[in-house]
């Protein structure tokens, strides 16, 4: 876990990172950013993967909330993958600690939840007998969503507000990203609400308009934690064996983590299915080699 002396390799890098996606507009300058009601929600929840969007979402969401007098109604969130079946980090070792580090940097509670069905999302994978994709994200649904979902529950129960909690869900999906992430709304109403059920949430994206480099600013300016991953090359902290990152991030990742690869490896001859479409795991590691 690193602090504010950190340069991001930006410039060739940064630039390497978008190949996948054409850069979107940026919002027109004469949108104002949507401002988020604090007084019309009992609860924000800031989910929290210990990236550099989390980082700096966390010291966005709670710069609002203190502003606006309402801190106390801020919970970070670190939804927890779990394991392989040799026991290797399914994320990143230590982003569970940079995530616990943005939220006790601003004196907020955090907690940790992980899928109660699967326990990891390495056992879903091997359950479901192929991998995720741009049009398969269950790890996402089941591995974050979910989660996350329960947790607005407990929280609702806790607060025993003799109605539906009202919950805010902010999380740190940036327009920059990916021409669909560009188009969401920065406020809109919540998949895991509707009719009857316990909650009412409003997914909130506070630092959807910044731009990487901005990004990494929030962080040099205010001394938030990031993962030393980033100082050893990668450009984003997904799963440390992500089947929508780019190649040239999973093939730095092979070298960083040779025994999960190989792991990884063995599960994509089992299963029979090539890791992504354009390579497989075995030729990302063969390039790791060279």
């Amino acid at each position: 876990m690193t602090k504010q002396t950190f340069t991001p390799p930006c410039g060739s890098g940064c630039a390497a990172q978008m190949e996948l996606f054409p850069a979107p507009a940026p919002p027109a300058a004469s949108e104002a950013p949507v401002e988020f009601d604090f007084d019309a929600h009992d609860v924000v929840i800031v989910g929290d993967s210990g990236g550099k969007d989390s980082g700096a979402l966390v010291h966005e969401v709670c710069t609002q909330a203190d502003k606006a007098g309402q801190l106390h109604k801020v919970h970070v969130l670190h939804c927890d993958l779990g394991t392989t079946q040799r026991g290797h980090l399914v994320e990143w070792p230590g982003a569970l600690d940079v995530a616990r580090a943005h939220a006790e940097q601003y004196g907020v509670p955090f907690a940790v939840r992980r899928n109660e069905r699967w326990g990891s999302l390495w056992q879903r994978i091997r359950a479901h007998g192929n991998w995720p994709g741009f049009f398969a994200r269950y790890c996402t649904a089941e591995g974050k969503t979910g989660p996350g979902r329960d947790y607005v529950d407990q929280v609702g129960a806790e607060l025993n507000l003799g109605r539906p909690v009202r919950a805010g869900y902010a999380m740190g999906m940036r327009a920059e990203e990916s021409p669909a992430r560009a188009k969401k709304p920065e406020v809109e109403r919540h998949r895991m609400s509707g009719k009857g059920t316990k909650r009412v949430v409003t997914t909130w994206l506070p630092i959807h308009r910044l731009t990487t480099e901005q990004v990494w600013e929030v962080h040099r300016e205010n001394g938030i934690a990031h993962h030393e991953a980033y100082d050893q090359g990668m450009r984003r902290l997904s799963c440390r064996a992500c089947p929508l990152a780019h190649t040239d991030d999973l093939v730095r990742s092979a070298q960083l983590n040779p025994q999960l690869f190989a792991e990884y490896a063995e599960a994509e001859a089992e299963m029979g299915q090539p890791f992504k479409k354009s390579i497989t795991l075995r030729a990302i590691i063969e390039r790791a080699r060279s």
